[in-house]
């Protein structure tokens, strides 16, 4: 076991959370975060880079354990293990559909999590090379000024970094798993002959183009009547099998544009 390995614990009960990080400091792994919501746990993954979240089904919110531990690996390529008191035939079903590490019931003794830890970080690494996928310093998005947002496939938001929440007029919290139609109130540089025309479909149809490079200009309209002028460039999302899951939304304000050129997103984060 390397010393250094960070853990996420995603637990709403903070007794719970407690036992189980003082459980994981005497085997010499480092808890670098708690979150106690599925929204929040996603945001956590991206502030601390975790190597590893121990991820509790049954969270309160919009999204529960199993969605919010999906996009975790689908997205960002964290390893989850669910530790859990529900462990019935349907959750164990939902849970397989995520794709985690590991399963643990509660109760369990601290050796049975030792060992799920141990072996989920092993087929982790083990995973990540059989598929060539690279990590990438997460938490880089936060202090981007270029405004990043993930969408699923429903168009709803799963990450908005503040950057992106100063262009919107809607931060991460408020855009959490709201679809994209709602939160930003746009209008096109050069009128188009449909009106109702979506952003939704915009980013879909700009998406499609296999060139990265591939942008549309529009104006944001935000709370006062003010507006941003933004450029958008919609990219695909793929998994390890190369299914489209999502897309990365990234946002330059038109004004700042030269000095916002050298900004990249991470390497890794599109496959």
């Amino acid at each position: 076991m390397m010393e250094s390995t960070e853990i996420l614990i995603v637990e709403d009960d903070p007794a719970i959370s407690q036992v189980l990080s003082g459980t994981l400091s005497t085997f010499g792994y480092s808890v670098c975060g708690h979150a106690r919501s599925g929204d929040e746990a996603i945001l956590q993954v991206i502030a601390t880079n975790p190597d590893l979240v121990m991820m509790d089904i049954g969270l309160e919110g919009i999204c529960d354990g199993i969605v919010a531990a999906t996009y975790i690996h689908q997205f960002f390529s964290v390893p989850v293990v669910f530790c859990t008191g529900q462990s019935g035939g349907d959750s164990i079903e939902r849970a397989k559909a995520a794709q985690p590490f590991g399963y643990l019931s509660k109760p369990f003794s601290d050796q049975e999590l030792y060992g799920t830890i141990e072996i989920a970080l092993n087929s982790h690494a083990l995973f990540m090379r059989r598929f060539g996928i690279k990590g990438c310093k997460l938490n880089t998005l936060l202090s981007l000024d270029t405004g990043i947002l993930f969408l699923n496939n429903d168009g709803r938001v799963l990450f908005s970094n503040p950057s992106a929440g100063y262009l919107t007029g809607c931060s991460h919290n408020e855009a959490f798993f709201r679809h994209i139609n709602d939160i930003v109130d746009w209008e096109p540089v050069v009128s188009m002959m449909d009106e109702e025309f979506s952003l939704w479909s915009r980013i879909t149809e700009t998406s499609m183009i296999d060139l990265i490079g591939s942008c549309t200009d529009l104006t944001i309209r935000i709370a006062g009547g003010r507006k941003r002028h933004v450029r958008l460039q919609a990219m695909r999302k793929r998994d390890y099998r190369g299914a489209i899951i999502g897309y990365i939304i990234k946002l330059d304000e038109m004004i700042n544009m030269p000095a916002r050129a050298e900004k990249r997103i991470p390497a890794g984060l599109v496959q």
